[in-house]
């Protein structure tokens, strides 16, 4: 696909900027620089001289000025330190933090000593030097002889980047992917290049992906900066410094860092998103020992996610026992991180259908399979098939079991975003997010059914592609904190194996970001890929980093952010509704169906406006405010009740009183086709007006709709 800006003239405008600048600009831009940017910015390897870095639009930084963060209490926040070159290579660049400690009064920060990131990786998020809560009480420096402050952990991640020469796209229609509408699709001027993405700790750093930095001249490097604060964290500031030193050029900068931590006490997965990974494709790539699995589940659980079991037989149930019933996520297993002993939500009974057609021998193997499972879990799921509506299996299924033992213990559910989950014969439906209807949902719910959101895609939701900006994944944090979603299905973790009817075969995720492929001409960056092999064994263990588990990923951080934000709005909602509401309203303007497909995701693509947002939200929160389970889920419906009243759906020409079309499935769109998407509401009201010279492009639009929309495991199973 042609870069929008080819590469040549790019080239020449560049060297006509810097001929253009005053001579001590000029000379400022030769010398390395040292700047610090958001976790919702992704910055590439050759974004030098960007305005973020004079502090121009940036959240956090401001040259001469602390880096200036906020917190919770059990909350993670993250930040970026950016190394950029200017005429001459930076070589030897290390990037050390000193432990955070309280801050004292007119001096320096109590002394700790330097914390190093651990092999696990775990999570994130930032706060703002504007609109910040208001300071807690500064603290004391520690009386001798009493018992120490938790600390504050920090784990430091180097930024490893591919290159980006074709975007995620359908071959027939270039603008058009399996991640986005063609109205939202991001621009090439800032997806092109190469792009980081794969986060790997700085003790595992290899010599492709080095630590210390190894920075090009004219190139920028990046080290990713997690802050653990523990549950027990004492509210106040905290301060510390964040030094660069390289062999070639001595000390680069040395950065003040002051955190404040809030009174409150951030809920654990807030809203709640599963994720998918296939076992036997994790153990033939990284090895198939326990505790790699185990260690997958860990790092998804620290981020918030649960992942998704899928178990068909006894021996699988005792497999994986721990991660089930939350014993995994304790001290005694290793674990550090939030959610301590918390099971995941829900277990699958052969996940994309793996239990086959309904029949008595094979519901005695499902109830030797479920009668296993622990009390703990909230939702078992017999995933009876994928993305085909009209397949028997499911109403075959839900009769079954319904005459069995597991009737009160057993949900029957498959994928399906083309028919109204109301006159679906299932108890759950997962739905394509860009396929989801307010409407629909509510009266599936009124019906005793269950919903819950299958992937995602811009406009309607942020994506999981590489080539898109990092906010669409915060953003569905606080979709889902706003929106009557149950739960959040991700279809996939680790598809590194390209395993698709119409795939191409394996590939190294560490220099290949072009990872899906379907019979449909589509072509997917970074799908079903949250996480990065820690071990590549066969073909690919040249890139192979000796690390028995898997890596996270910038996008997995940014899920995280966004879910943490989910429970900064449960925190701050029960006393400032009103405010509450108006700031996720400014955030978020318009998502799922109240979203058009002929438009571009409502959202920024900036980190800033989350930070700011973050922030103001922090301010609202009660002093010592914390909420369970039970708590968050009346916060959240509360705010999706308001949402509904707040936020009009699109409502189109000729649509009933309801805003539902006279002939169509939901408020503003066209009649649900299959899972592909773009026959938009606008769209298909504008070609039904344009009257016969345009018969054949709604042809083609109808036709293009039925190749699926945002799911993709039928794909491959």
């Amino acid at each position: 696909m042609p870069r929008s800006v080819p590469l040549l003239p790019a080239a020449l405008l560049t060297a006509l900027w810097y001929a253009a600048l005053p001579p001590r600009a000029a000379a400022a831009e030769e010398r390395a620089r040292v700047w610090v940017a958001d976790d919702g910015t992704r910055v590439r390897r050759e974004d030098v001289g960007l305005p973020l870095s004079r502090g121009e639009g940036n959240a956090i930084f401001r040259p001469g000025e602390p880096i200036r963060l906020g917190a919770l209490r059990a909350e993670v926040v993250a930040f970026q330190v950016i190394v950029e070159a200017g005429a001459e290579p930076v070589r030897g660049v290390k990037v050390e933090l000193s432990g955070l400690g309280p801050a004292v009064s007119g001096g320096a920060p109590a002394p700790a000593p330097q914390q190093q990131a651990s092999a696990a990786p775990q999570q994130q998020a930032p706060a703002a030097p504007q609109q910040q809560a208001p300071a807690a009480p500064q603290q004391q420096a520690p009386v001798p002889g009493t018992a120490p402050a938790p600390r504050i952990a920090i784990d430091r991640f180097v930024e490893h980047y591919v290159e980006i020469k074709q975007r995620s796209r359908n071959e027939q229609r270039p603008a058009e992917s399996l991640g986005w509408s063609p109205a939202a699709r991001p621009p090439d001027d800032r997806h092109l290049g190469f792009l980081p993405d794969a986060l790997i700790p700085v003790e595992l750093a290899p010599p492709w992906a080095p630590y210390p930095l190894e920075v090009g001249a004219r190139e920028t490097r990046a080290v990713w900066i997690d802050l653990h604060v523990p549950e027990s964290a004492v509210p106040g500031a905290y301060e510390g410094k964040v030094v660069v030193s390289s062999a070639s050029h001595g000390e680069l900068a040395s950065l003040d860092l002051r955190l404040e931590v809030a009174p409150a006490t951030l809920p654990y997965s807030p809203v709640d998103f599963i994720a998918f990974y296939e076992a036997d494709e994790v153990a033939a790539r990284v090895g198939d020992g326990p505790a790699v699995e185990q260690q997958l589940w860990q790092l998804l659980h620290e981020h918030h996610v649960d992942g998704f079991a899928s178990v068909r037989s006894p021996a699988e149930v005792e497999r994986l026992r721990a991660a089930i019933d939350g014993s995994l996520y304790t001290k005694e297993r290793g674990y550090r991180g939030p959610g301590a002993g918390v099971p995941p939500a829900a277990v699958a009974l052969g996940a994309y259908g793996g239990f086959g057609d309904p029949g008595e021998e094979a519901l005695r193997r499902v109830e030797a399979v479920a009668e296993l499972l622990p009390p703990a879990v909230d939702d078992v799921m017999l995933y009876a098939v994928d993305e085909q509506c009209e397949s028997p299996r499911g109403p075959g299924w839900r009769r079954l079991i319904r005459g069995s033992r597991l009737s009160s213990r057993v949900l029957v559910g498959h994928s399906c975003g083309e028919v109204d989950p109301v006159k679906q014969d299932v108890d759950l439906v997962l739905t394509p997010a860009n396929r989801f209807d307010s409407t629909w949902a509510r009266a599936a719910r009124e019906a005793g059914k269950r919903l819950w959101v299958y992937n995602g895609a811009l406009p309607r939701t942020g994506t999981f592609m590489i080539d898109a900006p990092l906010t669409g994944l915060m953003a569905d944090g606080w979709i889902a904190a706003s929106h009557e979603v149950d739960r959040w299905f991700l279809w996939e973790t680790a598809f590194w194996h390209d395993g698709n009817r119409g795939g191409r075969g394996p590939v190294d995720p560490f220099t290949v970001a072009e990872n899906f492929h379907n019979r449909d001409g589509d072509a997917c960056l970074g799908d079903g890929m949250l996480l990065y092999p820690g071990t590549q064994r066969g073909a690919f263990a040249a890139r192979s980093l000796g690390f028995a588990g898997v890596l996270p990923s910038m996008r997995l951080k940014s899920l995280r952010r966004g879910i943490q934000d989910a429970g900064y709005i449960a925190l701050a909602r029960p006393a400032s509704p009103g405010a509450v509401d108006a700031i996720v309203k400014e955030v978020i303007p318009a998502a799922l169906d109240e979203a058009l497909d002929t438009s571009p995701a409502a959202w920024s693509s900036e980190g800033a406006p989350f930070f700011r947002a973050r922030a103001a939200l922090r301010a609202l929160i009660p002093a010592d405010a914390s909420l369970d389970a039970a708590g968050v889920r009346r916060a959240l419906a509360g705010a999706a009740a308001a949402r509904r009243a707040l936020v009009p759906l699109p409502r189109a020409q000729g649509s009933t009183d309801d805003g539902r079309p006279a002939e169509a499935g939901g408020p503003g769109q066209a009649a649900p086709g299959p899972l592909r998407p773009w026959r938009g509401r606008g769209l298909l009201l504008a070609v039904a007006g344009l009257g016969a010279a345009l018969v054949a492009l709604a042809i083609a639009l109808r036709r293009r709709a039925r190749r699926g929309a945002g799911g993709r495991g039928a794909e491959g199973r």
